[in-house]
């Protein structure tokens, strides 16, 4: 099998909710050079409950946040979540400028969970096999959260690549226990 299809796994612990684009840019001003950013809420005009809306990437998050076309169209009860991977880049020679791990968790995201505001990325699957496994924190960089941050944030993106599809998974409230062997 050729290195550029291996299957890659990575990890995503997401910090927030920030409320504001200042909150937001501050935080990553102080713990992110670059990473990822979800925003949920709701757009212009629409009705009903919060959604997830965009999932983008920036190489200096604190200063992209205030001019992000995804994070400006979300006008109300706008939460934004910074995401940091946590798991090492793939081996062999960097074919682009984003890291691959940021660029495919964004692309997964974008694509599997159909984000209204991602036009580009929702159009094709990944151009690899690749798992994502997201984990959510307070904003004190400390703090599990107990429930993920929106009901369609999945826990797990798989995907298998072309011709398999992929599917998300979400489990029940997390319940952060210290197990011991007696």
């Amino acid at each position: 099998m050729a290195a550029s299809y291996k299957h890659l796994t990575i990890t995503v612990d997401w910090f927030g909710p920030y409320t504001s684009v200042e909150e937001a840019a501050a935080a990553a001003k102080e713990d992110f050079e670059d990473g990822l950013y979800l925003v949920a809420g709701k757009r212009k005009s629409q009705h009903g409950k919060p959604c997830l809306q965009y999932v983008g990437i920036a190489t200096r998050l604190s200063t992209w946040l205030f001019t992000s076309d995804g994070v400006k169209s979300v006008t109300r009860d706008r939460k934004i979540w910074l995401g940091e991977i946590s798991s090492s880049a793939p081996p062999g020679k960097k074919t682009k400028a984003t890291k691959p791990t940021i660029d495919l968790a964004e692309w997964a995201h974008a694509y599997f969970l159909d984000l209204p505001c991602n036009t580009k990325k929702r159009v094709n699957p990944p151009p690899r096999p690749v798992t994502v496994l997201n984990r959510w924190w307070k904003k004190d960089y400390e703090t599990p959260a107990r429930q993920r941050p929106h009901r369609d944030w999945p826990d797990v993106i798989d995907y298998l690549g072309n011709g398999y599809g992929g599917r998300a998974a979400w489990f029940g409230q997390a319940r952060y226990e210290r197990f011991t062997c007696d």
